[in-house]
């Protein structure tokens, strides 16, 4: 007998909401519904009113919902730390370090990291990412209030890792860049594991610095890219005719629908159709 579960994936950014829900089936993956709306704030009763009318007006039927949130409105950063530091040392440490640089905004920070490089005496180095308490409490209210469960909130970048190791077939290391209106964040992943994180701030054209990043990353992990994934809301028409025209075929916009099936709602959607690749944040976060 065939088991299926449904999950909602939800991209919150900073002026939009997503949702795409994802059918886990024996078989694969199956994509009912995608949508997007306008966000005006991040507050409660504006997540709340967006959530509720996505939830609604799509026919949504997910009670089960995962949240990719825009990286950029967290902190994060990779640091290297005492490799004879236990893990709740690590994690006071991280609280210490991020309540430094933020002790002016009021805010509470909640962290949590990976060491995302094999230890090297005498340090090794943390990749973290730290989500403000109030804002992490605001999701979950409205998650609420609408009548979901909140299971899993995770960086939009992590998300499309997920999708990248849950639908890419035969993909052993890989790159993945996201790129933002100011700034790349990239990654490298050996057989489905994060090893390293960088991100840099850019201005003008992003292939050369997506470039840059490909290269310093494939430095520090001692090996190649079988491929090298691009997503993100800044990858435009600019950047996918540099790619087109690029003599390293291992770039590629970031597809999640290749191997999905698709519903007939999901396969008549003109924006999913036309830009893939801004919805494997989201794609990824149903895949949770």
């Amino acid at each position: 007998m065939k088991q299926s579960r449904i999950v909602l994936g939800i991209e919150v950014g900073k002026d939009f909401l997503r949702m795409a829900e994802v059918e886990h089936r024996d078989d694969g993956f199956f994509l009912s519904n995608v949508a997007e709306r306008k966000l005006d704030a991040l507050q409660l009763d504006d997540l709340v009113r967006t959530i509720s009318q996505l939830v609604n007006e799509e026919s949504i039927r997910s009670r089960i919902a995962s949240v990719a949130i825009d990286s950029t409105m967290l902190a994060r950063d990779t640091i290297e730390t005492d490799s004879d530091l236990a893990p709740d040392e690590v994690s006071k440490f991280l609280r210490s370090e991020i309540d430094f640089h933020n002790k002016f905004t009021g805010q509470t920070f909640i962290p949590a990291y990976e060491i995302t490089k094999a230890q090297v005496d005498p340090y090794k180095e943390v990749f973290y990412a730290a989500m403000d308490k109030q804002l992490l409490v605001t999701l979950r209210d409205a998650c609420t209030r609408c009548g979901l469960e909140l299971q899993f909130v995770d960086l939009d970048h992590s998300c499309s890792e997920l999708a990248v190791n849950k639908l890419e077939r035969g993909v052993k290391n890989y790159m993945l860049a996201t790129v933002k209106p100011d700034h790349i964040e990239a990654s490298f992943c050996k057989d489905g594991e994060r090893v390293f994180y960088r991100y840099a701030l850019y201005t003008g054209e992003p292939f050369s610095f997506i470039t840059k990043l490909s290269q310093n990353l494939e430095t520090l992990a001692k090996a190649d890219a079988d491929r090298v994934f691009i997503t993100g809301v800044a990858a435009d028409d600019i950047l996918v005719g540099l790619l087109q025209k690029s003599i390293d075929d291992r770039y590629e916009l970031l597809n999640p629908l290749k191997t999905l099936q698709l519903s007939a709602v999901a396969s008549g959607n003109k924006d999913l159709e036309t830009r893939p690749h801004h919805y494997s944040h989201v794609v990824g976060a149903a895949l949770k």
